[in-house]
């Protein structure tokens, strides 16, 4: 039996679902946040700290905002050799070439 306005109207008021929910801030929105905290006020404060505590400020995160370079392998193709194995072996006896 399809629903119809009246009847539709009846099976909502019985339902029991509750009002919707509001989706709160997700764990990763949240850590982004306090990223953005924290490196705010690195920057704002970065005269404060001192030479080695910058470098290794730098290249923490060089680590994060660059990409890694993977090492390059070179892909060569083997060569044809100029000649095979079986023009230079023969693999009969002397006694089957000679017949």
């Amino acid at each position: 039996m399809p629903f119809d306005p009246e009847s539709a109207q009846k099976a909502g008021k019985k339902s029991k679902r509750g009002p919707a929910k509001k989706e709160e801030p997700s764990i990763k929105e949240k850590m982004e946040l306090l990223y953005e905290k924290v490196l705010d006020d690195l920057l704002m404060n970065q005269d404060k700290l001192t030479k080695t505590e910058r470098v290794k400020l730098f290249v923490t995160l060089s680590g994060y905002l660059f990409p890694k370079n993977k090492p390059i392998e070179e892909k060569t193709k083997p060569e044809n050799p100029l000649f095979k194995l079986a023009d230079l072996v023969s693999f009969e006896t002397e006694e089957d070439s000679t017949k």
